[in-house]
């Protein structure tokens, strides 16, 4: 991959992972469940990049890392619209139960030479739940897996790294203009209107299912 650097060395820089270097497995369109700790050494093992993100959105040679955060409030799930002010015209009007977005330069922390990224990734979690909510009191934080969505060219530059976030309180604000209406939803409403989800949260509600009835 070659870039010109008089073109690129003023754009926002993302973070991504080599696509050839992650586990065959995620070769296909899936939710992969696996422990906190397996989830952060695949993405490592792949290979860790900072890129100029219009590079990494016309290149499948690395998938751009996405946090995207699940809240769990009792038993239930938050969810909201997504709103005409948001980039992705893809996705407005459609119902999600995923907040976050691309981890930024200003998100990473390095560990010697090497970048942190468990540190980095709850950074860019952290930063975006405050942007699109703002203030949440937060009871326990995981990361649970890996997720791919190969049918679509932006889906194939991008993976998500799903955390389960558990809330002490309903969010009582909404922070960003691209967030609509915030709602708490069981899993059998999320289901009954699951054609309005967007991909990523309707490939979860399967797994969501056997999470909320453990905890």
């Amino acid at each position: 991959m070659s870039t010109d650097p008089s073109k690129t060395k003023s754009l926002r820089l993302i973070l991504a992972a080599r696509t050839e270097g992650l586990p065959k497995q995620l070769g296909s369109t899936q939710f992969l469940p696996m422990p906190h700790h397996q989830a952060i050494e695949t993405l490592e093992s792949a290979g860790l990049w900072l890129g100029p993100r219009p590079v990494l959105e016309e290149t499948e040679e690395f998938r751009q890392i996405i946090p995207y955060i699940v809240l769990q409030y009792g038993s239930e799930i938050i969810r909201y619209t997504r709103t005409p002010a948001g980039c992705e015209a893809r996705l407005h009007g459609r119902t999600s139960v995923g907040l976050g977005g691309h981890v930024d330069l200003p998100d990473v922390e390095t560990s010697g030479e090497a970048i942190d990224l468990v540190r980095t990734l709850e950074n860019a979690a952290n930063r975006e739940l405050l942007e699109e909510l703002g203030v949440v009191e937060i009871v326990s934080k995981e990361w649970v897996g890996l997720l791919v969505e190969n049918d679509s060219s932006v889906g194939r530059v991008h993976i998500g790294m799903i955390g389960l976030w558990r809330l002490q309180s309903f969010p009582v604000g909404i922070a960003e203009d691209a967030i609509g209406e915030v709602s708490s939803s069981s899993l059998s409403d999320l289901k009954a209107d699951v054609e309005r989800l967007e991909t990523w949260s309707a490939m979860l509600l399967p797994w969501l299912s056997d999470v909320v009835v453990r905890h």
